[in-house]
């Protein structure tokens, strides 16, 4: 009986299925839960990398926010805590399917790069020479990616903002410089019309063309970006050493770009040395552009900013310009005034007397404000002699049609400013700059017509009650998590 229940396997092949069915049951627990944690961290990494991308968008729109924002708007923006000083921006960058925002802080420094300062103090005269943006993305609330910019600015200062302000497309006649103010920003506006630069030159800084196309070709070498609205075309040998952009055109040429080349249409490689990335196709912002100031013969803004008025209008008899002259070369420095502002109100023009007898020792600030426009094309020097450097103004003011020459501004060969000045030179009419001895300031005109051997070096010389800071160019330092 015994041996009889020893050697009965009956019951034997179910517990090996059952065991067979426990083994393999394991292993589908195993499969399963080595999906779901491959799938749970897949998700949490694209969350992550979702979190980065929201965090690169506040970095992004902090740089489109300095580009187009006045001091004063930071000052007033509802983000500024005028308690810390900080001014925080927050946004929504993707509501479904999920939601990713960002949190930037920025914190400005002065000029010194480690004095905070409060943005509720910020105006024309009072901005930021640094910034620091922390910006914070999250996707669904979480998680949590900080991605730090450090960005130098520089202030634009609206339709002052440029080395050469033209309405028209300029008139390039021979071979020019322009050189920058801080770094690569002398910059050149064409606002309304086509760029073509046929000549050997060298500008320190960008040049845009808003409503218009660019051609350059001969020895043309832009230090900076160049950007127009249709067609930018870079013929060998000219060089754009930063990036070419066309809005809404195409880009090509056999020259060089040695940045990225970016357009609304294609961008054609077979021919052009391009050193960057090359993004075609593509919807593109409007380019940058300034507003042609008006400047008015009012003068209550000049007052206020300190200058004296030394007013020709009030004075009967015509001759008014040389009058003008006069008192700058020979009464000025006996007059008791420093900073002088002159109203002319006849449309004569203001001219340099003959070869070798003009010389003007500027002793303090200078504004011209003339119906008539401005002939410096005899020889003559104009010295601010000391520091601090003098600010003069020649200005031709605002109207709105030009119907004879009487308006414009004519700068010759021999004219001279020393290092101790900063010259603007405005008219709604036409400038014509032909000096070959490097100033510094700026030259704002309807039609402008540039000269051989052209020298300047950009200084914004701003005008009272007219310009203020309108936002700030940015040179990155770093980017990093």
């Amino acid at each position: 009986m015994l041996s009889r229940l020893r050697d009965d396997e009956h019951g034997v092949a179910m517990i090996m299925a059952l065991a067979v069915a426990f083994i393999v049951l394991l292993l589908s627990t195993v499969v399963i839960a080595q999906s779901i944690h491959s799938l749970e961290s897949s998700g949490y990494d694209r969350e992550r990398l979702l979190s980065v991308n929201a965090a690169e968008a506040g970095t992004n729109y902090w740089y489109a926010f300095l580009e187009t924002t006045p001091p004063v708007d930071m000052a007033a923006d509802a983000g500024c805590d005028g308690g810390t000083g900080g001014l925080t921006i927050s946004d929504v960058v993707q509501s479904g399917p999920s939601a990713a925002a960002f949190t930037s802080v920025g914190t400005f420094y002065a000029a010194d790069g480690t004095t905070v300062m409060n943005c509720s103090t910020f105006s024309d005269t009072n901005y930021p020479a640094f910034v620091k943006v922390e910006s914070t993305g999250t996707i669904n609330g979480s998680p949590n990616r900080t991605i730090e910019t450090y960005v130098r600015l520089t202030p634009n200062f609206g339709g002052f903002g440029a080395a050469i302000l033209a309405v028209n497309g300029p008139d390039f006649q021979g071979n020019f410089t322009v050189n920058g103010n801080t770094g690569n920003d002398g910059d050149l506006y064409v606002l309304n019309g086509n760029l073509s630069i046929q000549n050997s030159m060298t500008v320190y800084g960008n040049i845009y063309v808003p409503f218009g196309s660019a051609a350059l070709d001969n020895s043309a070498v832009i230090k900076g970006n160049l950007w127009a609205r249709d067609s930018v075309d870079v013929d060998n040998p000219a060089i754009v050493e930063g990036a070419a952009l066309s809005s809404e055109g195409d880009i090509f040429g056999a020259g060089f770009v040695n940045g990225d080349a970016t357009a609304g249409g294609n961008v054609d490689d077979s021919n052009l040395t391009i050193g960057g990335t090359i993004t075609e196709f593509v919807s593109m912002p409007d380019v940058p552009t300034q507003t042609f100031p008006q400047i008015t013969s009012s003068t209550a803004a000049w007052i206020t900013a300190g200058y004296t008025l030394v007013d020709y209008s009030a004075n009967p008899g015509a001759n008014k310009c040389s009058k003008a002259r006069d008192w700058i070369k020979n009464t000025w420095a006996s007059s008791g005034i420093t900073n002088a502002l002159i109203r002319i109100d006849e449309t004569c023009t203001f001219t340099t007397q003959p070869p070798g007898t003009d010389t003007y020792n500027i002793i303090g600030n200078l504004g011209i404000l003339s119906d008539g426009g401005f002939k410096f094309s005899q020889r003559s020097t104009w010295n601010g002699t000391s520091p601090p450097i003098k600010q003069l103004h020649f200005i031709s003011v605002y109207s709105a049609t030009c119907n004879s020459s009487t308006k414009d501004i004519e700068v010759g060969n021999l004219t001279t400013f020393d290092s101790y000045t900063n010259v603007s030179f405005y008219t709604p009419c036409k400038a014509t700059m032909s000096n070959q001895n490097s100033f510094a300031g700026q030259v704002l005109a309807k039609d402008v017509t540039i000269g051989n051997n052209f020298k300047m070096s950009y200084r914004p010389v701003l005008v009272p009650g007219i310009t203020g800071v309108t936002g700030f160019k940015q040179d990155i330092s770093y980017i990093h998590e």
